[in-house]
Formats: structure tokens, C-alpha cells, sequence
């Protein structure tokens, strides 16, 4: 996942502000100035917490994903539940991608967290390659979880892919792989996952998810060159 440099409170203005602005300013000419700037801070409040609220149904709806049964992973479920504890991380919910790529994601807020992998991490990595690749996931819980989420809402509309270029971070996509490398200490696990991920067919492209994605669909300029990053690895 990249990370944007502002806030997902930042990102729900970004609809809100200028739709109050609209029915404040028609409203205030048409009946009451009085009453348009009431409603139209009423309307903008309202797209505002829309928007936030709507924010990780929204994002997992573009992943595609589906809560996974419990008891039906119990290698995933047993590996996220050890990681948590170890770390002391609130164990995030669990959903899946039926996708033969090799991807994980994580949305929602520092107190909602879910985590979402594909099935092609669940029938074609080992198990050290699926610890690696969710404590990279985990890592990134609460360092700009909620704003990465945010990005993916419909309700930004055509802007959003202008902003994707211009917040997004690669330089945390990058970090998240050492910041897993910390947790798992072993290097070769993650770089093992991301060179299978390599060979297999990337994740359905689809422009609001994709920063969401550890690989993504290959599309997204803002994404570091995948065999950089095993190359790092590779080098620790």
C-alpha cells in the first residue's frame, strides 16, 4: 500500500467543501443568506462524514474482497493471530480476493483494521512467504491506513487519480518491506513472496485500489519497480 501525506479528513473535504459552498451560495441568492449558509454547512457536514464513514466499505468493494469464513484458513488465521500478539497489534478482521495473483492489502482506521489477501497467497506462497507478507501489511496499521483508505472513496471523483499521483509516497512502500523484514527477521521470505508475485498474473486492475495493493496490477506510475524492491531484500 502507498501511503498519502495528508490526513482522510483532509481527503473528505475534498468533495464536502465545495458542495456546501454550491448550495450555500444558490440558496443564499434564491431565499435566505441566512439559510444558505445553515444548509449549506449542513450539506457539506453531511458529504463530510459520508464520506469517512463510507470510506472502508467503499475501498473494500474495489479490492473485491469477501470476509473470509473463520475456521477456514487456519494457517492465515493462526499466522495473524501470532504476529498480533507478539507485537501487541488488535487483530485486524480477515477478508479474501478470489484472485490467483499474489496481493495482500490493508484498509479501514488505527481502530478498524481489515486485512485482505488473495487466494493466490494462500495456495501459492509457503508459510514463511504468508508470514512475511502479512506482517508487511500489518506495518503498516495506523501509519496512514485510514487517508490510503479514504483515496480509494468513489466520492472523489475524477480528482482522485490526480491526487493519488501527487500524496502517494513510494518511499513508505519501500519502508513497509524493511518494517516487515523487522518483524519477521528474516529478508528472504518477503523477497521469496514478492518474486512469486513476479511470476504470477498480477491483481485485476482497478484505478481507486490499486495504491491499496502490496503489487498492484503493474499500471500504477507510483509504484517503485518490483524487482527494486527484491533487490533491496535481497541485499539485507
Amino acid at each position: 500500500m502507498l501511503v498519502p501525506t495528508v490526513s482522510s479528513r483532509a481527503l473528505a473535504a475534498i468533495p464536502a467543501a465545495p458542495l456546501g459552498v454550491i448550495v450555500a451560495v444558490v440558496l443564499a441568492v434564491t431565499i435566505h443568506p441566512v439559510a444558505g449558509l445553515v444548509l449549506g454547512v449542513a450539506v457539506g457536514a453531511a458529504v463530510f462524514f459520508w464520506v469517512l464513514n463510507g470510506a472502508v466499505g467503499a475501498a473494500l468493494r474495489a479490492l473485491g474482497a469477501s470476509p473470509l469464513v473463520e475456521g477456514r484458513e487456519p494457517r492465515l488465521e493462526s499466522l495473524v493471530e501470532s504476529i498480533c500478539a507478539s507485537h501487541g497489534i488488535a487483530e485486524p478482521i480477515l477478508y479474501v480476493v478470489e484472485s490467483s495473483a499474489i496481493d495482500a492489502a490493508v484498509v479501514g482506521t488505527p481502530d478498524d483494521t481489515r486485512l485482505v489477501v488473495t487466494r493466490g497467497v494462500l495456495t501459492k506462497l509457503e508459510r514463511l512467504e504468508i508470514e512475511a507478507v502479512i506482517a508487511r501489511e500489518m506495518t503498516l496499521f495506523g501509519n496512514g491506513v485510514a487517508a490510503a483508505t479514504t483515496l480509494a472513496s468513489p466520492a472523489l471523483g475524477p480528482v482522485a487519480a490526480g491526487l493519488r499521483k501527487r500524496l502517494l509516497d513510494d518511499r513508505r512502500f519501500v519502508r513497509a518491506d524493511f518494517d516487515a523484514v523487522g518483524v519477521t527477521r528474516y529478508p528472504p521470505a518477503l523477497a521469496s513472496a514478492l518474486e512469486k508475485a513476479l511470476e504470477s498474473a498480477r491483481i485485476s486492475h482497478n484505478t481507486r485500489a490499486d495504491h491499496l495493493w502490496m503489487i498492484g496490477s503493474g499500471t500504477d506510475s507510483v509504484q517503485p519497480d518490483m524487482r527494486e524492491r527484491v533487490d533491496a531484500l535481497r541485499e539485507l
